[in-house]
């Protein structure tokens, strides 16, 4: 983790790049049903593994990027919910494998296709002593819904009609029609719930340097400096297992060489969210892991516009992209080429893994081929070629190179690209602004649900996010059975179908599924680094290397 404003766009995950190169937010093969059913809890997430007794008194990481605040609500980038998924939780949350679980509810269900009734876990506090009720929920979600706050998480409560404490532990959510993939809405992805006392207290001013952030979660935020570092400990009053680690720094290092020095130096214990061709460098001097993250990157057309309106200039620029050579060289095999904007690995109970391979083995994109790619630029509208611009974020190296070696390409065809490199800011300003045609989509999903993808990019009714202007009937029809049906088996088809018949049309050229890497020193472990290892309680899976 928009073009109906820059927040939004964060939101919607494109901001989730903040992070460099790979990401928290990138999928194993798992996931439960959107439309989960009723599940309990009574023990809670405490997690139990070698080292859970050895004490880890502090622990000293980089990040790629910096925050200017720790409000997900204000910048929902992937470093925002690295940080504040340790001090604040949701009703659900979200394992490192990508199933949703319980969270501050100990369970949910369904009575009725249209309302959620959560169960509330009791005892749980929040960092400064307070009880946790049902009221918070309500005065958390009030805070997303709210026009006046502008909250970058609102569309996740769009369809919600009213929310209600139904009981002494239980909060009641009602919406306005069917929402087959809402329960991911009240996970760490679209929910993370404050006490209504400091939401009141701090309006406005809520993950700034001062105010900084109050939740139930394992840690506490001690310390916030904007573009400089954020300190957090161990929350006494969690309602889980006490965790090993005690005290964490994050330090926010742009700089890929500075970070490598300061971690051969001894300054910090290892980095987050490293590019592959990063991470590499890091192989002598830490432990690296690298996990799939499903983030997708993917050249986008405004089809709208010319001259990428006409399929076949889509076409030669698909057949003059090297994907494959993009992930061996670029990205030195630490990433899979891409068949459609949501990985194979996000569609969990809503398809089997063997069918999802069967579905993406039969999109057939235009291979590399630059005789291809001449012949249907000679059919198209400009078959002399023509000029264009293709833009980067500085936070993504990785992607810059991608831009040069499609421009070398293109060359070789009669087509001119020039690559610029802009900042993060920029390059977010300009998505679904219309300024570009031709524009990356980079995006790391926070939710299980191939939706997330495929509803905001190929569905014409998200004006504010379908930066392609993609508009066919049959793909907006199947979106749409897919928002409104709840059973994961249908849905799942649905879903598929709007990505297949989609595709050759060529409204996004999807490049590759990346992989994030972690390094850290060889005296610690972080356990389940899954890919959804970093919307949730990360720093609890932290121990003392054996």
């Amino acid at each position: 983790m928009e073009p109906r404003s820059a927040g939004a766009l964060s939101r919607r995950r494109v901001l989730g790049l903040a992070g460099a190169a790979a990401s928290l937010l990138g999928a194993g093969s798992l996931l439960a049903a959107c439309a989960p059913p009723r599940r309990e809890d009574a023990a809670g997430p405490g997690p139990v593994a070698r080292g859970a007794d050895v004490p880890v008194e502090r622990l000293r990481l980089a990040l790629p990027s910096s925050l200017s605040s720790l409000d997900v609500g204000r910048e929902s980038g992937v470093l925002n919910y690295t940080v504040a998924c340790l001090a604040q939780e949701s009703l659900l949350s979200v394992s490192p494998s990508g199933e949703l679980g319980p969270g501050l509810a100990t369970s949910w269900h369904q009575p009725d296709p249209k309302t959620y009734v959560y169960r509330l876990r009791q005892g749980v506090r929040f960092a400064d002593g307070t009880p946790f009720t049902p009221d918070d929920v309500l005065a958390s979600i009030e805070e997303i819904r709210d026009p006046g706050n502008g909250n970058a998480l609102a569309y996740a409560f769009a369809g919600v009609r009213d929310v209600r404490v139904t009981g002494a532990h239980e909060v009641t959510i009602r919406l306005k029609a069917p929402d087959g993939s809402f329960a991911w809405n009240t996970s760490p992805g679209g929910l993370l719930v404050s006490s209504r006392a400091f939401l009141r207290r701090n309006r406005g001013r809520i993950g700034t340097a001062k105010t900084l952030l109050l939740g139930t979660g394992p840690y506490r935020v001690t310390e916030f400096a904007a573009d400089d570092h954020v300190s957090l400990e161990r929350n006494p009053h969690w309602w889980g297992s006490r965790p090993p680690l005690k005290r964490l720094d994050l330090s926010f290092v742009p700089d890929a060489g500075t970070r490598l020095v300061a971690m051969k130096s001894g300054a910090i214990d290892g980095a987050l969210q490293l590019a592959p061709d990063e991470a590499r460098t890091w192989e002598s001097s830490a432990e690296v892991t690298y996990t799939g993250d499903r983030s997708v990157v993917a050249l986008a057309f405004d089809t709208k516009k010319a001259p990428f309106d006409d399929p076949h200039v889509r076409r030669a620029i698909a057949h003059a992209t090297d994907r494959e050579g993009m992930v061996t060289g670029l990205l030195h095999g630490k990433a899979e080429v891409a068949s459609a904007l949501p990985s194979r690995d996000m569609w969990g109970s809503l398809m089997n893994p063997r069918d999802v391979r069967s579905a993406y083995a039969g999109i057939d994109l235009p291979g590399h081929d630059l005789d291809a790619a001449r012949a249907e630029l000679a059919k198209s509208s400009v078959p002399h070629g023509f000029t264009a611009e293709l833009h980067y974020p500085a936070s993504g190296p990785q992607v810059g190179k991608a831009a040069l070696a499609l421009a070398g390409a293109l060359k070789k065809i009669g087509v001119t690209l020039k690559v610029k490199e802009i900042t993060l800011e920029q390059w977010v300003n300009e998505l679904g602004s219309g300024k570009q045609p031709l524009q990356f989509l980079w995006y790391f999903p926070v939710t299980g649900d191939p939706a997330e993808l495929a509803d905001a990019y190929l569905n014409a009714a998200a004006v504010a996010t379908d930066i392609a202007h993609y508009d066919k009937p049959a793909v907006n029809r199947a979106l749409d059975r897919a928002k409104t049906d709840t059973d994961p088996g249908t849905r799942g088809k649905d879903l598929m179908k709007a990505l297949t018949t989609a595709a050759p049309d060529l409204p996004y050229l999807p490049l590759w599924w990346a992989q994030t890497a972690t390094a850290l020193s060889s005296a610690h472990v972080l356990l389940e680094p899954g890919p959804f290892g970093f919307i949730g309680p990360w720093a609890t899976r932290v121990r003392a290397a054996a």
